[in-house]
């Protein structure tokens, strides 16, 4: 399948945001990468044991009292990212390698910060993102023991890569998502499904089986919905048209399933406006 260039969406970009800065204070932008097999999820809960927690309470060891951050979006347990995005604002009096070092320490094996910025007050971890990029990993066989938090191993099963790719094509553009979000624990989060679905691509490299995916944005479990629903062609238990009826049709039912979070990735987030931090290409992640 021909790989397309991400674009910016056919839907308002986020944008008109206020600096919000505290006098004094320095907005900093960073990126991280995470296994997420042994963690519950991204978002802080009251058990402690989510990415963010790990992350806040080391900065609170830094800084010596209470820190907040605020991520360009939230991971389920198990989902991994390569680029997640996160900001905070604070007083620093030394450089940034220093504060990079202190983050690099005292935190969980599997957490890792790969970088950080200056931003500026009008910066806004989500809402100035324009786009996301995950991956799902697919292994056709049995997957190796240190492989296997990192993809879904189908052992017997295999997959039919070109009817994959022809149900990809079909679900491209803005549209609807309804059919593949799943139901929020928060209620009171009711997102807007028309998404900008600009990339969804199938590659096989041998026995492994990669889904690429670029959107404005993505519904609860949308991801994870799409790699269902893209395995039930690939099985030979729908047709690319059934796949795209199904999205036509608006509702989540059991047709689809939800693929397991603990081959997904969250590779890259894009911000439409660059100028909001200096250096804007954060390592590992950030546009």
């Amino acid at each position: 399948m021909k790989r397309t260039t991400l674009r910016r969406p056919n839907l308002p970009l986020p944008g008109g945001r206020k600096n919000d800065l505290p006098e004094g204070q320095t907005r900093f932008v960073c990126t991280v990468a995470y296994d997420g097999t042994d963690f519950f999820g991204w978002q802080s809960q009251a058990s402690g044991n989510t990415v963010q927690d790990f992350l806040e309470r080391r900065l609170g060891q830094i800084f010596r009292r209470p820190i907040r951050i605020h991520g360009s979006g939230r991971t389920d347990s198990g989902v991994h990212a390569r680029g997640q995005v996160f900001h905070f604002d604070a007083e620093w009096r030394h450089g940034l390698d220093s504060l990079r070092g202190a983050l690099r320490t005292g935190l969980p094996q599997g957490i890792v910060v790969t970088g950080i910025k200056l931003g500026k007050g009008n910066f806004h971890a989500r809402f100035s993102a324009y786009g996301k990029r995950y991956s799902y990993h697919l292994y056709e066989g049995f997957a190796l023991p240190m492989k296997t938090r990192f993809c879904l191993s189908l052992g017997k099963r295999t997959l039919d890569v070109a009817a994959m790719q022809s149900a990809a094509a079909m679900l491209l553009g803005v549209h609807d998502f309804s059919a593949f979000g799943g139901r929020h624990r928060d209620t009171s989060d009711k997102e807007n499904p028309v998404k900008d679905l600009r990339r969804l691509e199938v590659r096989r490299r041998g026995k492994h089986i990669v889904v690429t995916t670029e959107a404005s944005g993505y519904l609860y479990k949308m991801v994870r919905r799409l790699v269902g629903g893209l395995l039930e062609v690939g099985l030979g238990h729908m047709t690319p048209e059934e796949l795209l009826a199904y999205r036509a049709a608006g509702v989540a039912d059991a047709r689809v399933p939800t693929a397991p979070a603990k081959g997904l990735v969250m590779e890259r987030v894009f911000y439409a406006m660059p100028k909001n931090a200096n250096d804007h290409g954060l390592a590992g992640g950030a546009e």
